[in-house]
């Protein structure tokens, strides 16, 4: 059965479970909504029938006491409008639709409140009645009608308050049903789901893992390797593709292999019979040469130089992605690769009249590296920065030394290095000039095979574009970074950051190297 199937008919038994869920739980939230609009309804009665009321019933009791002590009109005038604020609350509460029980006990508290009210009608002819004694007994008659009201508000709420609960028990208990409901739903759910995946993991996860072995076996470039492909699902499409496209990879590797040997013998030998005969005319073995003659003799001397440098970085950089040009580890000076490569290249730019000068952090590094591939390096950064300099300008080559990331390195530089021990220290290479700069959008495309800025393509004896890929490759295969940032005042900064270094005092780096050779000695 195919994975797809599987998935659908397990997706399908849990889905139906989760729509009745669903459906079962629209309505019972349908009906907990109906229950809140009522609740909200009995929270309105029951405030209004305690809280409120009963404020009112106590402010009336004591205007009325201390209109009839101070006999001040302004507690009078209170007493009137709380009493007029009573009443129009009971008629609202007559608007309002009660259960049985809370109509009774509104009727009884109206029917009090009727009897009340002539009497607090007659709360002025009371104070001021001429017999203290009978004024006593009406204000205590007073006061035990407010008492009969308080009793009846209190009543009522609690009415209200009883309502409510029976309506909050029914909505409570649908609620306990639902919950029980919602538990034996998401136990089926769950229960179902564990299923699905044990047999969804024990149907995919071989086959996913001899996939993984797949790519890995093709990323470390074993194309001889094959997939079974006796299954009959996706899966063994899948397998059936790969497998095809290994027999290709291994190919096209084969092609290339074939074409770097090829290429190695069939270019190198005619080009240096091309310049050994060049080399003859200019000596004039053949005879003597015209001025113009020995001129067109140098620019064909140039060509084929670049062209020979052309077809050497191709070459480089075939061994190098085919695996073939695994570095040579080995302890080395970094001051004494940098001073090399500087050395190398100062005549070139004595021609165009640019100054080198080399800044040593510390002299006393010593670098675990191919020495022949960074000095590679080091000469195509420092053949670019004269090339772009203007004539009469400046390159500058500094090294530093760290244990830690550099406030100048990116972050992500810094996260793509590879070091063997996160202890150990690295050094960062960089080599600024004074030329038109990389624009932004250049910055990582430069490094690209073939890749040239506008500003390279207008310069004179450009390369094919093989050169900064070249140094990147090499870099990386030393677990380092590359990249490229802009120089304060104009000009880029090509910056190397590379593993493995090591900060010594000048006196023990020769013991120290004469250590290393010992142990590779043993180690052979």
């Amino acid at each position: 059965m195919k994975v797809a199937t599987k998935l659908g008919g397990a997706f399908g038994v849990q889905g139906a479970i989760l729509v009745g869920v669903l459906i079962y739980h629209v309505g019972v939230t349908r009906e907990a909504v109906s229950t809140s609009y009522e609740l909200l309804a009995i929270s309105s009665r029951v405030f209004a029938g305690t809280a409120e009321q009963l404020q009112l019933i106590a402010q009336l009791d004591e205007n009325a006491s201390k209109y009839a002590v101070t006999r001040d009109r302004g507690y009078l005038e209170k007493f009137r409008l709380i009493c007029d604020e009573f009443d129009a609350a009971l008629h609202h509460l007559e608007t309002v639709s009660l259960s049985e029980e809370e109509t009774a006990r509104l009727v009884a508290l109206v029917e009090a409140w009727d009897r009340f009210r002539p009497l607090a009608d007659e709360l002025p002819a009371i104070v001021h009645a001429p017999s203290s004694v009978g004024s006593a007994s009406l204000l205590a008659l007073l006061g035990q009608h407010l008492d009969t009201l308080h009793a009846l508000t209190r009543s009522l709420g609690d009415a209200s308050q009883e309502a409510m609960l029976a309506r909050l028990e029914r909505s409570a208990s649908a609620a306990r049903a639902a919950e029980r409901l919602s538990w034996i739903a998401a136990a089926a759910a769950l229960l179902l789901s564990v299923l699905i995946s044990a047999l969804i993991i024990r149907s995919i996860s071989d086959s996913l893992a001899r996939l993984k072995r797949g790519t890995h076996e093709i990323a470390e470039g074993n194309f001889r390797y094959r997939l079974d492909t006796s299954r009959n699902d996706e899966f063994a499409q899948v397998a059936r593709h790969f497998n095809t496209m290994t027999e290709r990879l291994a190919e096209l590797d084969g092609m290339k292999r074939d074409f770097i040997s090829k290429v190695s013998h069939d270019l190198k030998t005619p080009l240096a019979s091309m310049q050994e005969t060049v080399n003859i005319l200019l000596d004039e073995v053949p005879g003597t040469l015209t001025e113009q003659q020995r001129n067109l003799l140098l620019l064909n001397k140039q060509a084929g130089e670049r062209l020979s440098a052309m077809v050497a970085k191709l070459l480089e950089l075939s061994r190098i992605e085919a695996g073939a040009l695994a570095p040579e580890f080995g302890l080395h000076r970094l001051d004494l690769l940098v001073r090399h490569a500087v050395e190398q290249i100062e005549p070139a730019a004595a021609e165009r009249r640019v100054r080198i000068t080399t800044t040593f952090e510390d002299p006393a590094i010593l670098l675990e590296c191919d020495a022949e591939r960074i000095r590679r390096v080091l000469d195509n950064l420092l053949e670019n920065a004269i090339k772009f300099s203007p004539e009469g300008g400046g390159v500058a080559v500094t090294t530093q030394y760290a244990a830690t990331r550099p406030d100048r390195v990116p972050e992500e530089r810094w996260r793509a290095l590879r070091r063997p021990d996160p202890e150990s220290g690295v050094v960062l290479i960089t080599v600024a000039d004074r030329g038109p700069g990389v624009p932004d959008e250049e910055k990582e495309r430069i490094f690209e095979r073939f890749y040239q800025t506008r500003a390279g393509r207008a310069v004179h004896g450009r390369g094919v574009g093989l050169g900064l890929t070249i140094c990147r490759e090499n870099v990386a295969a030393h677990g380092g970074a590359l990249w490229v940032e802009d120089r304060p005042g104009g000009g880029s900064i090509f910056c190397m950051l590379l593993p493995r270094a090591l900060r010594v005092p000048d006196a023990a780096i020769r013991a120290a190297h004469n250590r290393y050779e010992e142990a590779l000695s043993h180690a052979g």
